[in-house]
């Protein structure tokens, strides 16, 4: 049976219509979000008419401050100290971590040994943790470090674990049929197959490591964004104190957005696409 031309031409019309769906859903998908905040402000500015300035600035005044805040310096400075600390705590988790990870996921026996005290560390309250990390440590930067590196260090930790054991075990097999050594399987399947989880890890802690950096601005020496918020809040200065969680808000969508482009640009069959 052979086919026309005119039934090439709806084929083409047919391949060239689905190739356009994933375009045409994204497109929609950034309309959804841009109605989101536009409701989200409309919102926002009904509340601070009902409850007033003093409780509920306005997106308006928000802005304002958020204008003046940098104008005076006052932003960047809580930023670039934040930023100190957090990269410091960051870097820690993303190192033991990812090694640790790799080690439990990879050992069953090191597991089985280690995870009883790592689920339990993972279901305090971190907050109670608190008072135990400023006892050792005081109130300073290396507490606020050690504090970041609890948030977001199980993040990192359990899903790159998660990341090494769901890998195939074909490929594992295969290598020890040949006499793999562990370094070279280590560094040629395990950890290639894993790096999908370990972007995955790092975005989850990062974004954790930010909450425990704010948290640690309010209880510990209160200085950072999260002084800032604290500060901002207990002198009766709310516009400051919203212009502050938005800068928050921004930083953690920025990173979040930032790291979804690695984790497709490095493993794309990993990220769902539309149907």
């Amino acid at each position: 049976m052979t086919r026309t031309p005119s039934a090439l031409t709806s084929l083409e019309h047919s391949l060239a219509g689905r190739r356009t769906i994933p375009q045409a859903i994204r497109g929609s998908d950034w309309t959804v979000r841009l109605l989101a905040f536009v409701g989200l402000l409309a919102v926002w500015q009904i509340a601070s008419m009902l409850m007033g300035r003093l409780l509920m600035p306005s997106p308006a005044r928000t802005v304002e401050s958020f204008v003046e805040l940098i104008e005076t310096g006052e932003l960047w400075d809580a930023w670039l100290e934040t930023l100190f600390i957090l990269s410091a705590g960051l870097g820690g988790i993303a190192v033991v971590g990812i090694s640790l990870g790799i080690l439990l996921g990879r050992f069953r026996l090191a597991d089985t040994f280690l995870d009883p005290v790592l689920t339990g560390l993972f279901m305090l309250p971190k907050l109670a943790l608190l008072p135990i990390v400023a006892l050792w440590l005081g109130y300073q930067e290396p507490a606020k470090i050690v504090y970041i590196f609890l948030f977001g260090f199980f993040e990192v930790l359990f899903t790159v674990r998660s990341g090494v054991r769901a890998m195939e075990a074909e490929f594992i097999e295969v290598a020890r049929s040949y006499a793999v050594p562990e370094r070279v399987m280590l560094r040629s399947i395990i950890l290639p197959a894993s790096l999908p989880f370990v972007v995955t890890g790092l975005r989850l802690g990062l974004l954790r490591g930010i909450e425990g950096a704010v948290i640690a601005g309010f209880l510990l020496e209160s200085n950072g964004i999260g002084g800032l918020i604290f500060n901002a809040g207990v002198s009766f200065r709310p516009e400051v104190l919203f212009a502050g969680l938005a800068t928050v808000a921004v930083v953690g969508i920025s990173i979040n957005v930032v790291l979804h482009a690695v984790e497709r640009r490095v493993a794309p069959w990993t990220v769902e696409q539309p149907t």
